[in-house]
């Protein structure tokens, strides 16, 4: 053999080398992109080793590519391919995957027919031969559901080939955790998540860094509700492999779940970010959602437009346009969304499509405020958790229009199973208020008479319930004596006394407890009108003095109590003026 010869040959076998360790890092890279949920990078990577070169090797992982990603029937193209460009390997991975197509397919007898060729020719002792057939009886697991791809598997299968492969490596020292993965799948699709748990700790034990087996343990153990060692698996999922992006999603998912949503937002825009080019649409939108629980509003926005950038319209994005633009107080914009969605989706709305965008309508000017309350009240009608006539009643007594705010807090009060004690205060304000400001003069005054004294007395149906709820609320004492003392004149008040021992009850409990500007301000009303009382009704001149001092004490200036302690003294009549002397004369 000559020098020139040799030198070429030399050269040749070093590029050769060169080339196999360089498509075995693109295939590494290949099969890490697929797995971490980067498919269309995964498809680039495998089309062009395939193009550039189109070997057994190269065609098969193009065709597992195809089959990861629910498309057989390209998948069965890839691998005739490599059986075509190398016939007579023994161990051949394109005839594993031909049988993984028709498993894939449904047919299960052809896939066993093709695997038992291939077990045969390699005489049950290859560990890639036997992993790749271990991994198709799985259906390929996907970590996002704990689901296989495909429906046609057979777990037991897939554990007795894994298990074959495992007693090869342990004798011959080889390593593949791959093999551990497809064991783990195959327990889990069988119900058995202790042995699956166990195959993927193996896995880790083998590949230390394998973000994958971690993420897998975890949502084993999150669907047993053990969140805490379900967290603990997702960190050191990222923590070993960062560029394993489905573990962000995962964990995103759980923090969602247990409605800690900032953290669920955090891991999601994590997830996106690390898939990159790859991201649906729907991941996308998913990642929205996770914002808008964690109000991060404007993140919710721009990416909403970055699917309608791409042609995508659909009822929901405007719902969820809509939500946000509210939340951020953009409230035509709110407005014009979730009209847009209501008016293409009316079956799908939900009561607070409607809250939101009554609650947009009342804050903008000029409000439409009956189409904004008819969109309340069909919000109220709609919500089977909270009481939405809360939210109308409360508008109404904010804006002073306290006969509306009656009608609502009445439908808030039917609504409830059980009302609260502050329903009844709620209901009782309003009444008050009208009753307060009601004033009994003019043509109609007998009329507006009586309206006031039904309205205080309907308020003081509702103290006796808080009462009944609460025997030592004071602030119902104290507006029960209040509004049966309103309810009538001033002469019919001292006559019928009604009010007076409901005051004297309200004192001797205020008595007990620090005064405040609301306590000082009923005794400076009770003391006087007792004073008076006793006075007018009574004729007890020393109870009256008693109670004047007490008022005296607390409003020193009080001129009912002063001129009744201390009256002025009666005017003394004019005396007649002197008459000059009378001069005599000399």
């Amino acid at each position: 053999m000559n020098i020139r010869f040799k030198s070429w040959l030399v050269a040749f076998a070093a590029s050769a080398f060169v080339y196999s360790q360089t498509s075995a890092q693109d295939i590494a890279t290949g099969l890490k992109q697929l797995d971490g949920n980067q498919a269309c990078l995964a498809k680039e990577t495998f089309e062009k080793l395939a193009t550039a070169t189109p070997s057994a090797d190269n065609q098969f992982y193009l065709g597992y590519y195809y089959l990861r990603t629910k498309q057989p029937d390209l998948a069965k193209a890839a691998f005739e391919k490599g059986l075509a460009a190398d016939p007579k390997s023994k161990e051949n991975l394109n005839k594993v995957g031909m049988g993984a197509v028709a498993l894939a397919q449904g047919d299960r007898t052809g896939a066993q027919t093709i695997f038992a060729e291939v077990l045969k020719a390699t005489k049950n002792k290859n560990v890639n031969v036997l992993q790749r057939i271990s991994e198709a009886y799985t259906g390929y697991v996907v970590i996002d559901s704990m689901k296989p791809i495909y429906k046609t598997t057979d777990p037991a299968k897939a554990v007795e080939l894994a298990d074959i492969a495992i007693a090869l490596m342990l004798k011959g020292g080889d390593k593949n955790q791959e093999v551990y993965m497809a064991k783990g799948d195959a327990f889990y699709i069988k119900g058995e998540a202790g042995p699956a748990v166990s195959a993927y700790e193996d896995a880790i034990n083998v590949t230390p860094g394998l973000g994958k087996a971690f993420a897998k343990v975890a949502k084993i153990y999150w669907g047993g509700r053990n969140y805490e060692l379900a967290q603990t698996n997702f960190k050191k999922a990222i923590e070993v492999d960062p560029n394993y992006a489905p573990a962000n999603k995962e964990y995103a998912e759980l923090y969602f779940y247990v409605r800690q949503y900032k953290q669920a937002s955090r891991y999601m825009d994590a997830y996106i970010e690390k898939i990159a080019a790859c991201a649906s649409d729907d991941e996308v939108l998913r990642s929205a959602q996770f914002n808008f629980v964690a109000e991060e509003f404007s993140k919710v926005n721009s990416k909403i437009a970055k699917v309608m950038s791409s042609g995508r319209t659909s009822d929901v994005l405007y719902r969820m346009m809509g939500w946000a633009a509210y939340k951020e107080n953009q409230y035509e914009k709110a407005i014009e969304n979730l009209n847009k969605f209501l008016k293409q989706a009316p079956q799908k709305a939900i009561d607070n499509d409607y809250r939101y965008l009554g609650n947009a309508m009342l804050r903008v000017s000029p409000a439409d405020t009956a189409a904004a309350v008819a969109n309340l009240e069909k919000a109220a009608e709609m919500d089977t958790v909270d009481n939405g006539y809360k939210e109308i009643a409360a508008f109404y007594n904010a804006a002073k229009d306290y006969e509306k705010a009656i009608v609502y807090y009445k439908k808030v009060i039917a609504r409830e199973k059980t009302p609260g004690l502050q329903d009844y205060v709620n209901l009782s304000l309003p009444l008050y208020n009208v009753a307060n400001r009601t004033f009994a003069s003019g043509p109609d005054s007998l009329a507006l008479r009586e309206k006031k004294r039904n309205y205080f007395l309907a308020a003081d149906s509702l103290y006796i319930k808080m009462i009944e709820r609460k025997p030592d609320y004071l602030y119902a004492h104290g507006q029960r004596a209040k509004a049966n003392y309103f309810a009538y004149t001033r002469e019919e008040a001292m006559t019928n006394g009604i009010a007076i021992p409901l005051m004297e009850n309200y004192i001797k409990l205020a008595s007990a407890v620090p005064m405040d500007d609301a306590i000082k301000a009923n005794f400076k009303l009770f003391y006087q009108v007792l004073g008076a009382y006793s006075v007018i009704t009574l004729k007890d001149e020393a109870k009256a003095k008693e109670w004047f001092t007490k008022l005296l004490e607390i409003d020193p200036g009080n001129k009912v109590a002063n001129d009744f302690l201390n009256p002025p003294a009666p005017e003394q009549p004019a005396q007649p003026a002197a008459k000059p002397p009378v001069k005599k004369k000399a």
